[in-house]
């Protein structure tokens, strides 16, 4: 398998991620590409987007979260998602939350990008400020559940410590810690993983 990815894209990382917990990097070769400047992701991916996964033995899948979930259908170990239970709704539901902050935090990410580029600052407005209000409310609920992100390494898990590192990344100003001390304990610890170090977008 070969995964197009960009080394600072928090989706992507969410895949490699996954990868390492189960025991499939092995089987995956990674190619940087460059999504704002490579048309031809657009071969393998038509939105243009990564990361995108080239399969031997099928077309080619991409949004992370198809990919993880044929990652987690390939790996023989304890499933990243549950099969089944309440269980398998609480990190679905979970991993929707930190998919949503780590969409959130893109769309401002690509804002600045674009006022970078044409040189002119755009006043926060409604957009913006909708923005800031689903990353902190996403936040509330990953710190009032942080016990459940703690239970197990998960998708939501993985997404969360995902988006929270983008955030420190990007956004080193916001403090997202603060008032969230269970998420931030549990984030802490969870960056210590193998995986997490592997895959931190300030090493490549």
């Amino acid at each position: 398998m070969k995964l197009l990815y960009s080394p600072t894209s928090p989706y992507a990382r969410k895949v490699l991620v996954q990868a390492h917990e189960t025991g499939l990097m092995d089987r995956i070769e990674v190619v940087s590409v460059k999504p704002f400047e490579d048309d031809s992701l657009r071969e393998t991916n038509p939105l243009g987007k990564v990361p995108a996964l080239i399969r031997e033995d099928g077309p080619a899948l991409f949004d992370s979260t198809v990919i993880c979930d044929y990652l987690d259908h390939l790996q023989g170990g304890e499933k990243l998602v549950p099969e089944g239970g309440e269980e398998r709704w609480d990190i679905l539901r979970l991993h929707a939350t930190a998919q949503g902050v780590t969409d959130a935090a893109l769309n401002l990410r690509q804002q600045a990008m674009r006022e970078e580029a044409t040189g002119t600052a755009v006043a926060k407005d409604w957009w913006v400020d909708r923005q800031y209000a689903a990353i902190n409310a996403g936040l509330d609920l990953l710190d009032h559940e942080a016990a459940t992100l703690d239970r197990s390494v998960s998708l939501a898990s993985v997404a969360s410590a995902c988006a929270l590192d983008y955030l420190q990344f990007r956004f080193a100003d916001h403090p997202w810690r603060s008032g969230r001390s269970d998420l931030a304990n549990w984030f802490d610890r969870f960056m210590d993983r193998p995986s997490m170090q592997a895959t931190d977008p300030r090493k490549g």
